[in-house]
């Protein structure tokens, strides 16, 4: 019995098993519509893919790691690259595989060149819609190439995309399955989609077309034209054109994006024979069907093949407040992140960065209340404006690093998922910076005794001393950036600590060019130039990914100097026209304790007592033990001592100067991307993220053990 069905022999009694895609796609073509060639694997064979290989468990233990309605992006992207990892480093059971090597030989694997898609049960059928979720491959030669596809598409069940309509979809681990479509490619001159009634205005029908193939307009890297059409004649009632310069087009390695030939450039990829195909078939796709169409379309050789027709009328809706739609827009194509990576080094963040300065001008205790209170105002607004772009500009540019590390792990298929961070190290990083600054003051005072002794008892630095201009360059270098250790610390107690501590202090990473070369001998020798693009991106995204909350800190900075001078002066009684002008979070700070407050330790829920084994996400490999401190907030961080393991709810940029001398770092907050764990694999400490409750579940001075590699915390309290 053959695994893969030709969509000529598919049947409404299949459904279940293989989809609503590729149920319409073979509908269609036995309608006599133009659909490439196809086969389809069931989901039966994507269930016995996980029984025989374990993964079924493996999935089912990340996804009880924690509670999803406490995820941050950052972690739903960590436990879906973890899952497609496996799925692509676990080997074929023999069995399986030479069945699906002989079906695929003796049908796709014969053809020039074929996409493989997924066909989820449920997806794209009439009550849900669920484009753009799974992923797809296209442009594959040989069975090899598609067996490695499959997995890929197996393992975006459980993309982060996915994960965020995992109740819409109704995933479970035990039940769940992913069929997958294996056509016939087509490469066609123009390609698009077609909205049979267009969504602002379902009066018309809607198109959008570019050159080449249709990857580059669903991934947004190549904007469309837009035509709509009267649904009922068919004639052009509207137009958005632009300018066309590029096209997505096969190559001996997969697609790449190359200039259009002359003829093409400038000119629409819509022309009037064209318009009439869409129209025509739109109108009889939806009398044979009974509902409007989302139409994905190629054309090629005045031919209108249909890659995929959905219903549109129940597709995923949004309310108020939802941010799902904003985080599906994180994904971004490697030319858009490349565009995105110039924007930010050359005009955000020297923006910040120059409206930071411009606030750290003024001096505010010379100010009336009447300019005070202006002043914090208008830096409130640039404060809003700053952290507006910070989430349309920087956060996406970290999908660098995701585009990266897939590329490298299915290359590769190295054991540890996060393996390929090892390349993006960098000696650049202002948090690294700093501290490396820091160490070479410390380093000074630790051999010259007297001087230490001397700011041990008076907290003066004389004159003519080498450290005070070291100290006057650093100041004048991280001003803001390192405004915590300016405003709230005492920055020469620090520095004796750290002289103190020396034989505790880690230094930083690194870079290691030896990965690198390793890296690049294994990408083959067509696909180098790309590997290149890629790389060249993901480690301007590790680098921008820290700094930019560096940069960012800085305008925070200047709104808190503001609300500072304003409490002074409330303090002291001359605040006429202050007393409403700071928000009611910021009138009022929670006492803390050296530990943390006592009403906290008091609230621990009673089943945390008993907790010995807390489950979070690796995020630094490595493992090591301490006693717990727990730090709360900035008024504590002195009190922090070599050697302990540092529990927080999440590492803020100005803290990271502990980093050197911690055992391990415990988070709340999750993922591989957040400050925390970038800092913690730059000095090679063991980093566990995600734990919830982490500063409530642990104690002050509790045994801990954290495991870097797996993402657990063990405490011991067998002397507590």
């Amino acid at each position: 019995m053959h695994w893969l069905i030709p969509f000529t022999n598919l049947s409404k009694e299949t459904v279940k098993n293989l989809g609503g895609k590729a149920m319409m796609l073979a509908r269609l073509q036995q309608e006599g519509f133009m659909v490439p060639a196809g086969y389809c694997l069931p989901a039966n064979v994507y269930h016995e893919f996980l029984a025989e290989t374990g993964l079924d468990a493996f999935i089912a233990m990340e996804l009880q790691r924690k509670d999803f309605r406490e995820m941050r992006w950052e972690e739903l992207w960590d436990v879906s690259l973890r899952i497609r990892n496996h799925f692509a480093t676990r080997a074929w059971p023999q069995a399986m595989k030479e069945k699906l090597l002989n079906d695929l030989n003796e049908g796709p694997a014969s053809w020039p060149a074929v996409a493989v898609r997924s066909t989820a049960p449920g997806e794209d059928s009439t009550s849900q819609s669920f484009a753009g979720l799974h992923e797809s491959r296209i442009m594959l030669q040989g069975a090899e190439a598609i067996l490695d596809a499959v997995r890929i598409v197996w393992a975006s069940l459980w993309s982060d995309r996915a994960l965020l309509y995992r109740h819409e979809l109704n995933l479970q681990p035990g039940t769940s399955g992913m069929a997958v479509i294996i056509q016939e490619m087509v490469v066609g001159d123009v390609s698009g989609i077609l909205f049979t009634r267009a969504p602002q205005d379902g009066s018309v029908m809607m198109a959008e077309a570019v050159w080449g193939l249709n990857q580059a307009l669903v991934d947004g890297t190549i904007e469309p034209d837009r035509w709509q059409f009267s649904r009922t004649t068919g004639a052009v009632t509207d137009k958005h054109e632009v300018v066309h310069s590029t096209a997505l087009r096969p190559t001996i390695h997969g697609t790449e994006l190359s200039p259009l030939e002359k003829a093409q450039r400038g000119q629409s990829p819509f022309d009037a024979v064209l318009c009439r195909k869409l129209f025509e078939t739109a109108r009889q796709l939806e009398t044979l069907l009974g509902e409007a169409l989302d139409i994905e379309w190629t054309y090629s050789d005045k031919n209108l093949h249909i890659l995929q027709a959905r219903p549109i009328t129940a597709a995923l809706q949004s309310e108020a407040g939802d941010e799902r739609p904003w985080y599906l827009s994180l994904h971004r194509s490697l030319d858009n992140l490349e565009a995105l990576r110039t924007e930010l080094e050359q005009q955000v963040l020297p923006g910040m960065d120059h409206d930071a300065e411009k606030m750290a001008t003024v001096d505010l205790s010379q100010l009336t209340n009447r300019e005070l209170a202006e002043e914090y105002r208008h830096r409130s607004l640039i404060l809003d404006k700053w952290l507006s772009t910070y989430k349309e500009k920087c956060i996406p540019m970290a999908h660098g690093l995701r585009l990266f590390g897939e590329f490298y792990n299915d290359l590769l298929k190295p054991e540890d998922p996060h393996e390929f961070v090892g390349l993006l190290h960098s000696n650049d990083l202002l948090a690294v910076k700093r501290n490396r600054q820091l160490r070479e003051m410390a380093e000074l005072l630790r051999n010259d005794y007297r001087l230490l002794q001397q700011l041990k008892d008076r907290h003066e630095i004389p004159d003519g001393s080498p450290l005070k201009w070291m100290l006057e360059a650093f100041n004048r270098e991280y001003s803001g950036i390192s405004w915590v250790l300016q405003e709230e610390l005492d920055l020469i107690s620090w520095l004796v600590k750290l002289a103190e501590q020396d034989d505790a202090e880690k230094s930083e990473r690194l870079q290691s060019k030896d990965q690198e070369q390793a890296f690049f001998v294994q990408v083959p020798e067509a696909e180098r130039g790309m590997a290149d693009r890629i790389l060249a991106v993901a480690k301007a995204s590790y680098l921008l990914r820290d700094n930019d909350n560096l940069y960012l800190g800085k305008v925070r900075a200047g709104v808190s100097s503001t609300e500072q001078e304003i409490r002074k002066r409330i303090d002291s009684g001359s605040s006429a026209g202050l007393d409403k002008i700071l928000p009611e979070s910021t009138d009022s700070k929670k006492p803390f304790s050296r530990h943390g407050t006592q009403q906290e330790a008091d609230e621990r829920p009673d089943s945390w007592q008993i907790a010995r084994q807390l489950v979070g996400q690796p995020a630094g490999p490595g493992v090591n033990s301490g006693p717990a401190r727990i730090l709360n907030n900035a008024s504590v961080l002195t009190d922090f001592k070599a050697g302990e393991v540092l529990v927080c709810d999440a590492i803020e940029p100005n803290m990271t100067f502990l980093a050197p001398l911690a055992a391990a770092i415990v988070e709340r907050r999750g993922g591989m991307l957040i400050h925390g764990a970038i800092i913690a694999r730059e000095y090679g400490i063991p980093c566990v993220t995600g734990i919830p409750e982490a500063t409530r579940v642990i104690k002050p001075g509790d045994h801990l053990t954290v495991d870097g590699y797996l993402g657990i915390v063990t405490i011991d309290r067998s002397n507590g």
